[in-house]
């Protein structure tokens, strides 16, 4: 099988890692815009690789460009930003390739399911840590009860970096995005809109602690409750947000710098978002980030004899040990390994089903499997009430993949 893989950042060398050295792949491209960092990531993946692996310039907002790197390609990743989701994918249909991305652009993307149908090709929306990983936790547990009332998901991360004040351990304006745009919540069998930052709670995360956490916009609630069936009537998704964070999202909010509409400055047209992202660090850059990253995916329901169940997974990862096992932060580990375990799910099963997909319509063990073998576990609790919390607090675990 020959992959591409579009971008070489944080999270894309952690694909890189785990694919290069898959006897399933024959030959690996990467290909990215920087072609510098796209060179250093090969010449250290190259180490331990089993797979050909070699580079190339792109600019994935050009179709030509794009067309003419896709022509001999099986499967494309996308780790660059979602924007430039919707050119990829049509170039990789009109080539006939396969594609997986990391985050939804927005719904278009399950519009063109009929033609992927058509053309007996695969792609898979929304394939990283979460969206990814959780759809996946949740596919897991929902698929052990009758009958499904609730999904919640839960993002924490204490880390801190004494270098940078204010930073996201991922794509700073997927970040932003994903903060500000009104978010989307499924309750008592209905998708409402909320206000930003709104939804506000304690929650207590494992090997974190208690946190505040806030809706944001997220694909899981855009597919679980389409995908899931089982009559759940409630899915949403909060991020935790220190209040040191929260006070500077606010003030470059008030301030109008989140503002994407081009203003003066002497002789030039800028857009004070784009003078934002450039000073905001890029997740590779947060090299003494400290603390814990870790999402939770709570599901609860009853199983087939009508008794109520609550299930409670979740992964987790240092930074620290991230930085000294793989070089990056852990949310781009996290990430990056969900990714590639997605990839290679499909590459391993000939039963993949044809249209876009999210991660919940593929098998939830054998992806589980995979992750477990990339270094990440997930930890897995049932109970029937608040029992959970003890087992949790002794860490003892009832399954762990």
């Amino acid at each position: 099988m020959d992959i591409l893989l579009i971008g070489s950042g944080a999270v894309g060398s952690v694909i890189a890692k785990h694919l290069a050295t898959s006897t399933r792949i024959s030959k690996l491209t990467l290909a990215d815009i920087n072609i510098q960092q796209a060179i250093s990531v090969a010449s250290q993946v190259e180490k331990t690789a089993k797979a050909e692996v070699s580079v190339v310039y792109l600019d994935a907002g050009s179709a030509l460009q794009l067309k003419s790197v896709l022509k001999d390609a099986d499967l494309v990743i996308n780790a660059s930003l979602p924007r430039f989701n919707l050119i990829v994918m049509n170039a990789a249909l009109e080539c006939g390739c396969n594609y997986l991305d990391l985050a939804m652009f927005d719904e278009s993307q399950y519009r063109m399911s009929e033609d992927w149908e058509r053309e007996r090709l695969t792609a898979v929306v929304g394939f990283g840590e979460d969206p990814g990983i959780s759809n996946m936790a949740a596919k897991l547990a929902a698929d052990a009860l009758d009958r499904v009332e609730s999904i919640r998901i839960r993002d924490g991360d204490n880390g801190s970096s004494k270098k940078y004040p204010f930073s996201s351990s991922f794509s700073p304006e997927t970040f932003f995005s994903e903060v500000f745009d009104p978010p989307l919540v499924f309750r008592n069998g209905r998708y409402v809109r909320e206000n930003p930052l709104s939804g506000k709670e304690t929650y207590n995360f494992p090997l974190i602690g208690k946190m505040s956490v806030y809706y944001v916009d997220h694909e899981e609630v855009y597919t679980l409750p389409k995908n899931i069936g089982k009559g759940v009537r409630n899915v949403d998704f909060k991020l935790a947000l220190t209040d040191e964070t929260l006070n500077y999202l606010l003030a470059l909010r008030d301030i109008g710098l989140l503002s994407k509409e081009e203003i003066t400055v002497g002789k030039s047209r800028v857009k004070p978002f784009d003078v934002v992202l450039r000073l905001v660090p890029q997740p590779s850059s947060l090299l003494d980030l400290r603390g814990v990253s870790c999402v939770v995916v709570e599901v609860e329901g009853e199983d087939k004899r009508g008794r109520p169940k609550k299930h409670k997974l979740f992964v987790s990862m240092s930074h620290e040990k991230a930085y000294i096992k793989h070089n990056v932060n852990a949310t781009s580990y996290l990430t990056g390994a969900g990714a590639a375990a997605g990839a290679l799910l499909i590459l391993n099963n000939n039963r993949t089903p044809y249209g876009v997909l999210a991660p919940e319509q593929l098998d939830a063990t054998k992806y589980f499997d995979i992750l477990k073998k990339l270094d990440v576990s997930l930890r897995h609790f049932v109970s029937d009430g608040e029992i959970i919390e003890r087992k949790l607090k002794r860490n003892k675990v009832n399954k762990t993949y």
